[in-house]
């Protein structure tokens, strides 16, 4: 069922240049799964889909992270504790709980990792092993959560493309790396096409793999088709909505070009 929600910011932080993180109050929001999304209002009735970063259901909140990239969320970045937000969620279809019993690696590149800490936060501690977090980004300082997720339990590795923090390239080697130790371990990823693509690549035929995509969307709720991607449906090659069929994906499910 689709919810319009008047939340409000109870508290705003800065975990990197140019990007924010809204805790907001929500009963409703905080039933949410990992990599499920909201799409918030922001100036006028331009709706922009953010996904949570943390759920606390025994508190009613949930945290919303984003980057500032255009006027909406620059607006939106600027808000403050005691503003009420605009708000349609939870939607989409998020990641379903790991296998405890098998070893599990989150993958993340820029906006694409504060949903996987959700993931890490709601069933880390259940795995009989820590879970690796493996987290990419231009430069150092768009490292987002690399403590938290330290904090969640999770071994963490990072990948900047300039070199300015741990491995220097992108999420393939470390990634390739973990694979090569843990032939039957589960990945989440989530980040720009470009890096599910190398993912999708790597781990080719492994079972409990799931893509969580980065799309823009016109509604969020499946009726505009503004965010279709190449996939399977019903065993043959066709389009999937991002907003509803995702934003997450079986790998096996998905088209790459």
């Amino acid at each position: 069922m689709i919810q319009l929600l008047q939340v409000p910011i109870i508290r705003r932080e800065e975990p990197a240049p140019g990007h924010a993180e809204l805790w907001v109050q929500s009963e409703e929001l905080a039933e949410a799964k990992p990599g499920q999304f909201a799409d918030v209002v922001t100036q006028g009735m331009l709706r922009r889909p953010i996904s949570f970063s943390r759920i606390d259901r025994s508190n009613h909140q949930v945290a919303l992270l984003l980057q500032v990239v255009g006027e909406g969320t620059r607006w939106l970045a600027a808000q403050r504790p005691g503003t009420t937000l605009d708000v349609m969620g939870p939607l989409g279809k998020g990641f379903s709980a790991p296998d405890p019993h098998r070893a599990w690696c989150v993958v993340g590149g820029g906006v694409g990792i504060p949903p996987l800490l959700a993931a890490v936060e709601a069933w880390g501690s259940q795995l009989s092993s820590p879970p690796t977090a493996i987290l990419g980004a231009r430069d150092q300082s768009l490292i987002l959560l690399a403590e938290e997720f330290s904090a969640s339990g999770c071994v963490v590795a990072v990948a900047t493309d300039n070199g300015t923090r741990g491995h220097r390239g992108t999420i393939e080697e470390p990634l390739r790396e973990w694979l090569g130790l843990h032939p039957e371990g589960q990945v989440y990823a989530c980040g720009p096409t470009p890096m599910l693509k190398t993912v999708a690549r790597l781990t080719n035929g492994r079972q409990g793999v799931s893509l969580a995509l980065e799309q823009r969307m016109g509604c969020g709720i499946g009726a505009c088709l503004a965010c279709v991607i190449p996939g399977y449906v019903d065993g043959a090659a066709g389009y999937l909505r991002v907003c509803t069929d995702g934003p997450v994906f079986r790998a096996e499910e998905l088209i790459f070009e």
